[in-house]
């Protein structure tokens, strides 16, 4: 039925409040929003069950514990994004489903070749190596690290396979099953004994239950066709092609990941070797929790946005105001809580998870106006590969990592104090992540504008001139 054919309607509305309802209808019809609000929604829930447990789980393990497991997880979270050499992120590029399929493979045959190289290093020089870096802590866990690594890659390339296609309901439902199961593990575990011992090998076991159930959810699922199946001509192509295709990956994707990977997680290792397992502890659990609104609204915006980004590119459309209106988006959702962190921060901590984590609280005070940055850049760091500036955000990291550990050793050697050391830290990936999302938009605005200028010199345009307009 028409406008016309409801008079009390239209009397009854104004044009704010008509385009409004047009704006919402439109909404709840958007296949993108769908897929964000679903990933959003099973990341909550199993970022609600962590939260859930964490009040329990500090005050059964305490600080020390929590430092063994930051530092162990700083090492593993820094070899995780390389273990596969970043290819599980080339997945949802190709368009045909076939190279995908030939992607997994290549991902997973390398994971293995990678941690079986980790592994053998370890059993000869990981001893020696724990005592150059300071991390004897967690030299009786060193052999877990190549476990952790292909479990973390086995988990980035099913994740990776189901946003290709489109099966965000399996990943939400998978996450929420897989944050019951590993926090009640390591709850009644630590209420069995209450050690380091326990805490890390419990966390050790995360990623492969991740994996595994989410293995088993698609293998339960009903098959995915692979697209331009059958068609004259076409083969899938072997993995040596497809490593050659993808070769900025490993070449310049993979030592970003590794560079940024490292910077994120050296203040654990640093505040482990200079202030002791405590402090290291703070920091861990400060991370911890701060980083659950980045997972819950950041991630699950990027994992959507990613292939829509792809796809948007493939079809020469205009990015640049996509990342606007998602960065502004995400700079509305994190105001709040970053806020109430930075103000309320030692009051909260001490009485979510015990007065023992009262100088946590002064942690978090900082690393909240990090995390809130990090959180509204999280479109313009998924952009990157899309629009290929991995070569050149290869130098970038550099650069900014060398920022982040002249502010760490700053902190920890020149003035000698834990919490100086933290708000470094801080202030220099603020700076970072600020500086990446202003090239990003330059850089897509400078593509967009590039291709506007190949379609006008061509005589007879494929595409209509509809979508060539910011």
């Amino acid at each position: 039925m028409s406008a016309i054919d409801q008079p009390s309607v239209r009397r009854g509305s104004s044009p704010v409040r008509e385009r409004l309802t047009t704006l919402l209808h439109g909404s709840m019809r958007s296949k993108l929003l769908r897929n964000i609000l679903t990933v959003v929604t099973g990341t909550a829930g199993a970022q609600a069950i962590t939260l859930a447990f964490m009040p329990v789980i500090t005050r059964i393990y305490g600080p020390e514990a929590y430092g063994v497991l930051g530092t162990f997880l700083s090492v593993t979270m820094m070899l995780i994004p390389v273990a596969a050499l970043t290819y599980p992120i080339a997945i949802v590029l190709p368009k045909r489903d076939g190279d995908a399929r030939g992607l997994v493979r290549l991902a997973l045959a390398t994971a293995l070749s990678l941690a079986t190289i980790v592994a053998l290093g370890l059993l000869f020089f990981g001893d020696r190596l724990a005592a150059a870096l300071e991390i004897e802590i967690i030299q009786p866990y060193l052999m877990l690290i190549p476990f952790v690594m292909f479990c973390g890659a086995a988990l980035e390339i099913c994740q990776q396979w189901l946003f290709r296609t489109q099966r965000f309901r399996i990943t939400a439902s998978v996450a929420v099953g897989n944050s019951l199961l590993f926090n009640s593990m390591r709850t009644i575990a630590g209420l069995v004994q209450s050690s380091a011992l326990v805490l890390v090998c419990t966390t050790a076991l995360q990623q492969a239950l991740h994996a595994a159930m989410l293995g088993l959810a698609m293998l339960r699922a009903k098959p995915h066709m692979d697209n331009y199946a059958g068609e004259e001509g076409q083969s899938d192509p072997g993995m040596l092609e497809l490593a050659r295709r993808h070769a900025d990956f490993p070449k310049f994707r993979a030592p970003v990941m590794l560079i940024n990977a490292v910077s994120q997680h050296l203040p654990t290792l640093v505040l482990a070797a200079y202030f002791g397992p405590a402090a290291a502890g703070f920091f861990a659990l400060c991370k911890q929790a701060l980083t659950m609104p980045t997972n819950l609204i950041g991630k699950s915006v990027a994992d959507v946005y990613y292939p829509r980004i792809s796809r948007a590119i493939h079809d020469r459309e205009p990015v640049t105001a996509m990342l606007l209106k998602a960065t502004t988006a995400l700079a509305l959702v994190g105001l709040v809580p970053f806020s109430l962190v930075a103000v309320f921060g030692p009051w909260l901590f001490a009485l979510v998870f015990g007065e023992q984590w009262h100088v946590a609280g002064e942690y978090a005070r900082w690393l909240a106006l990090a995390e809130y940055v990090v959180l509204i850049s999280r479109p313009c760091v998924v952009a990157v590969p899309a629009l290929s500036l991995q070569g050149r955000f290869l130098l970038f990291e550099v650069f900014s990592t060398s920022l982040r550990v002249f502010a760490l050793f700053g902190g920890a050697v020149v003035i000698g104090d834990a919490l100086a050391t933290v708000q470094a830290f801080a202030a220099a990936s603020i700076i970072i992540y600020l500086a990446l999302m202003v090239i990003v938009m330059i850089a897509a605005r400078r593509w967009y504008t590039r291709q506007k200028e190949r379609s006008d010199a061509t005589p007879n345009p494929i595409r209509s001139s509809g979508m060539d307009s910011l």
